[in-house]
């Protein structure tokens, strides 16, 4: 997920990363592998030597580009799996400020809020633009993780925005596809200058909500 975090990770170190040329191209919105479910991954794989060099893929691209979480499929592995940054608190009572990189594999979303949330989202595979886009406010997953231990887990926020943003790419979905309107799609550069923006463009609190920090219905 090309977007905003809200607050500052210091994020783990990883591996000397690859040199730009040897990472795969991202694909982009528009190629119809994109916009086709992924398949489940045979849990027996998991273990595999290379299975597990496999996962450093999308995980180097991450890094590279910065972001807060990438799709297999974005890197051309069509498999059910993705990577996200969580800070530690979520996992390990950290304080909040140091994060670390998760693999989930076969990600399932077995419950979800009521409540709804609105946040600006980008994507890597969306480049140039951002979308105002609604989602649950809370969320509970079972996934397995890069052991291929079962995991059960809660996210509210900003976190499960992400998961389920990156959800969303294993079932050929893109944020443009969430839009409630078109008008809640724009280019970076027009969102920059959102603080001349009339107060309800292009949907009431969209223009004053700071970047990566999700709108709760209700104004909560």
């Amino acid at each position: 997920m090309a977007t905003y975090s809200p607050r500052f990770y210091v994020l783990p170190r990883v591996p000397a990363l690859p040199q730009p040329e040897a990472l795969p191209r991202l694909v982009t919105l528009g190629n119809p592998r994109l916009a086709q479910p992924s398949a489940p991954v045979d849990p027996a794989r998991i273990p595999e030597q290379a299975f597990q060099q496999q996962l450093a893929t999308p995980h180097w691209v991450m890094m590279q580009q910065r972001s807060m979480g990438i799709a297999a499929p974005q890197v051309g592995w069509f498999d059910r799996h993705f990577v996200m940054i969580l800070p530690k608190e979520q996992r390990q009572g950290g304080n909040g400020d140091e994060a670390e990189v998760v693999h989930w594999i076969n990600p399932e979303i077995v419950s979800h809020s009521e409540e709804q949330a609105w946040c600006w989202e980008g994507c890597l595979s969306v480049p140039g633009f951002r979308g105002w886009v609604r989602r649950p406010w809370a969320i509970g997953v079972r996934v397995l993780d890069a052991q291929g231990s079962l995991q059960e887990k809660e996210y509210g926020g900003w976190e499960a925005r992400s998961f389920l943003h990156e959800f969303d790419h294993l079932e050929g979905l893109l944020f443009p596809y969430r839009v409630a309107n078109p008008r809640h799609v724009v280019r970076d550069e027009e969102l920059e200058q959102r603080g001349t923006w009339p107060k309800n463009w292009p949907a009431p609190g969209a223009a004053r909500q700071p970047f990566g920090v999700p709108l709760r219905e209700g104004g909560r």
